[in-house]
């Protein structure tokens, strides 16, 4: 029998003393056309650069590669930043929820048809703050490699993840879903067939402008379909032992308890079935793609989620370009990127650099 962690004071000594572990990876995704494919349904992106053959070979790549957030069908890597070194036995949802709160990603190399991604995750440490919703909390950070099976590194992600003292008594964390913009409930499946993008016309960088608005990205509203398609599209399929089930109180610990309102409520503090943060990152990577089109290169991001995404909220993602600059010979253009609820709340923000292509 393990002790088990009940106070933050602890959880955080302890999370901190193993700064600098690395943790053995879990093994590799490879980027087959189906993988490919189901992490474009996870996501919503129905991008053909990425899913058809005959489009893909008339590109610049000659042939199918894997959108650049790919590397979270690999992992979301977030492991070392729940627990860290910790063994996870001593911690429960029902004393340190934990919430995705973003990070800093750099892409390094395109991911091949073929190609096996694998995650290496190590230990940073945590930084204690405070909120008026949730009180005293811990942002746990940890560093995670991606590599191919030629052990090149594709990306490095800093990931940042939230754990706070549950909040109790079915409790759960508030935050503006009321309707007050001009939005509307949408189903989100015909958004992504009919989604509009840059594709294969050529992005030029002395035509950016700094400010300017770029196409909105719709969502539609938040279903548990789309919660199953990105569970299963990109964070993978697996089945949760008797032991986990009864630790954590749930039936269902399907997408680690979304799936399971009355977990999601208790455990959580959500007010219901809710996202993944990833999946909304993911979404403001694609708002970029599909602005700068097939032509160029996403060097970076940056992103900070800030609030809950619950079934039922209606989601719209928006950007403009914050500026263009010249690094080591590339054309970059900055955006800023924010999704927005049907409230107007900015559930997620961030920055995406990318090189546009050469004319």
């Amino acid at each position: 029998m393990v002790a088990a962690i009940t106070t933050l004071d602890e959880f955080e000594s302890e999370y901190n003393a193993g700064a600098g572990v690395t943790l053995p990876s879990r093994g590799y995704r490879e980027a087959s056309l189906d993988n490919i494919r189901r992490f474009g349904d996870g996501v919503g992106d129905y991008n053909p650069l990425w899913r058809d053959e005959k489009y893909a070979a008339e590109s610049r790549f000659g042939e199918i590669t894997a959108p650049p957030m790919f590397i979270y069908g690999a992992s979301i890597g977030v492991g070392a930043a729940i627990n860290g070194a910790i063994d996870g036995r001593r911690l429960s949802s029902a004393n340190f929820p934990m919430n995705y709160a973003g990070g800093e990603i750099t892409f390094l190399k395109t991911i091949w048809r073929g190609d096996k991604i694998r995650a290496q995750e190590t230990v940073i440490g945590s930084t204690r703050k405070h909120s008026d919703r949730i009180g005293d909390f811990l942002i746990c950070t940890a560093m995670v490699e991606y590599f191919n099976q030629r052990q090149e590194l594709v990306a490095t992600k800093k990931t940042n993840m939230a754990r706070y003292k549950n909040l109790g008594d079915g409790r759960t964390i508030e935050y503006d879903r009321e309707v007050k913009t001009n939005v509307t409930e949408t189903a989100p499946d015909p958004l992504v067939h009919e989604r509009v993008r840059r594709g294969n016309r050529l992005r030029k960088w002395r035509d950016a402008a700094d400010g300017e608005a770029i196409e909105t990205l719709q969502k539609g509203t938040y279903t548990v379909t789309e919660l199953f398609l990105f569970t299963h599209g990109v964070v993978g399929t697996g089945r949760s032992p008797r032991a986990a089930l009864e630790a954590e109180d749930s039936k269902d610990l399907g997408g680690g308890g979304r799936f399971d309102e009355k977990h999601a409520i208790e455990r959580r503090n959500m007010p219901g079935q809710f996202d993944w943060g990833p999946q909304r990152v993911c979404w403001v990577c694609q708002i970029a793609t599909d602005w700068a089109g097939d032509a160029a290169t996403v060097k970076r991001m940056n992103t900070r989620v800030r609030h809950p995404n619950v079934v039922g909220d209606t989601n719209t993602v928006y950007g403009n370009v914050r500026r263009k600059f010249q690094e080591n010979g590339e054309d970059l253009v900055e955006l800023n990127v924010w999704n927005e609820n049907q409230s107007g709340l900015h559930t997620v923000e961030g920055t995406v650099t990318v090189a546009l292509g050469s004319e």
